[in-house]
């Protein structure tokens, strides 16, 4: 029945979806982009009739299975904003990465999650059908970074986790959050982050679907006392949310820039969006903005076509 509906649904034959299953692995094109800080990440992008299935499975089947409410990241209606504020009236926060997050999941944890919640999918799934499924989401068996799918199907499978620690942290009067790999603990209890780290590691130790390894080189301790960051937003010690120092510079220059006729038309989308995030994050500094440089070009900037 599955098939049947993808074929009646997409206008692809049925012959050509189960070739493009098959062959899914070698239909991306890969290249590799610079990290912020160091370092390359790899992109993995699938050819145009495998991303179209990718986001067809995202709609029809991978939406379908639950996603915790402690999860911020690519949830619709849920802002960077909101996942910061989670953390604002905390003390002490603790921030830990997952390394290679993405293809840490592999196409046996996605079946898990479709054996777990096939019940809660509008179409009967046989064996075959899950076969489909796993080929046309994953890359040599694993989740990559650049599929469409990999968030949906990301968020899905951490499920449980998210659940466990939310629930753990809750004991501990500890607030907990993820946002894509990232997950935060925040409290105002001297101590605690540092126990809930230990029993993290040994937690994951002993869990293998999915296997997760923490990066250990950005796991962050921070007080009020010092500068505090949840998903690039600056906590500042008045419990305020903030762009931060080197956001505002930037912002300041590209504005100068802009009224000088000196960003192309790429540069100056790209301002017109970084004003966007920024009014979102810090409404009273781009009221800054509009007494230095005035409204007449911020507003131009704004409501740039």
């Amino acid at each position: 029945m599955f098939l049947q509906q993808l074929v009646k649904i997409t206008g692809l034959s049925e012959a050509y979806i189960i070739k493009l299953a098959r062959t899914a692995s070698h239909r991306y094109r890969t290249y590799q982009i610079p990290k912020r800080k160091s370092g390359v990440r790899t992109i993995d992008h699938p050819s145009r009739h495998l991303k179209f299935l990718q986001r067809w499975l995202v709609r029809n089947i991978f939406s379908y299975a639950p996603v915790h409410p402690s999860v911020y990241s690519y949830k619709e209606g849920v802002s960077i904003r909101q996942h910061a504020s989670l953390h604002v009236k905390s003390k002490y926060t603790l921030r830990i990465d997952f390394r290679d997050f993405f293809p840490s999941i592999k196409s046996a944890d996605v079946q898990k999650l479709l054996d777990k919640n096939v019940e809660r999918f509008p179409f009967q799934l046989t064996d075959r059908d899950i076969h489909i499924i796993l080929s046309l989401s994953s890359k040599d068996g694993k989740l990559t970074i650049g599929a469409p799918c990999s968030p949906a199907v990301s968020n899905a499978i951490m499920y449980d986790f998210d659940k466990h620690w939310s629930q753990r942290s809750k004991r501990l009067n500890v607030i907990y959050s993820r946002y894509a790999d990232d997950i935060y603990f925040s409290t105002n209890r001297s101590g605690v982050l540092s126990k809930i780290l230990s029993e993290l590691k040994e937690h994951l130790a002993t869990r293998d679907s999915p296997r997760l390894i923490l990066n250990n080189a950005k796991t962050v301790f921070a007080s009020r006392k010092r500068r505090r960051v949840v998903t690039g937003i600056v906590i500042t010690p008045t419990r305020k949310l903030s762009l931060g120092r080197e956001k505002k510079r930037q912002l300041r220059t590209l504005t100068f820039l802009f009224g000088k006729g000196q960003l192309d038309r790429d540069r100056a989308k790209s301002l017109q969006g970084f004003l966007s995030y920024a009014s979102t994050i810090e409404p009273i500094f781009i009221s800054r903005l509009r007494k230095k440089f005035g409204d007449e070009l911020i507003s131009k900037i704004v409501q740039m076509p």
